[in-house]
């Protein structure tokens, strides 16, 4: 159920400062759906799933307690597993495998988020050519990457430019080889002792 249907719910709680920064807030009420109230019985649980539109997540236990299993892009079996308590927060970044069991009746507000640190992937995720299928509810689903990174770059120029270069830096620093794989490299005239 969205939250946004139920307006005096969604004022009674204040987002973590952890997670205020949503920058599909930049579209208003043209943004995708992000934040709703689950309800769950015993026993119920969720599909094995990634969030949408590449976005992060944090899932607020308010009575109850839930069971997580998570798996991170590059983890296999047997991932990580997490167990909420009424009063707890999970975050799940985005990418990560995971589904939910509700270990007793359970009531829970989760949010999606766009940050600074996952904006790049949620581009990304919003440039392929089946993205429109895959976007959470918004009427903007067709040209929802023009309109969030024209948006986006209305508010915060070069941000997008910056993020792109330190990425590709990174991924050289790990082309690089490593000190050990110099110091073991056969061809670059390994060290020998002379007696």
């Amino acid at each position: 159920m969205k939250l946004e249907n139920y307006f005096r719910l969604s004022s009674e709680y204040e987002v973590s400062v952890y997670f205020w920064e949503d920058l599909f807030g930049l579209l208003g009420n043209e943004r995708p759906d992000y934040r709703w109230i689950i309800i769950g019985p015993a026993g119920s649980n969720s599909s094995f799933h990634i969030d949408p539109n590449s976005t992060s997540a944090w899932n607020a236990v308010i009575k109850g307690s839930k069971k997580w299993v998570l798996f991170p892009p590059d983890v296999t079996p047997p991932g990580v597993h997490p167990s909420l308590d009424g009063a707890e927060v999970i975050f799940v970044p985005n990418g990560w495998w995971h589904l939910v069991i509700n270990l007793e009746e359970s009531v829970a507000i989760t949010q999606n988020y766009v940050s600074m640190s996952n904006l790049l992937n949620v581009l990304d995720f919003l440039q392929r050519p089946n993205a429109s299928e895959l976007v959470s509810e918004t009427k903007y689903r067709v040209n929802l990457y023009e309109k969030f990174k024209n948006t986006f770059e209305a508010s915060f120029p070069e941000i997008i430019d910056q993020l792109t270069r330190k990425v590709e830096e990174k991924r050289a620093e790990e082309k690089k080889p490593s000190f050990w794989d110099f110091v073991t490299d056969s061809k670059a005239g390994a060290f020998k002792f002379s007696y």
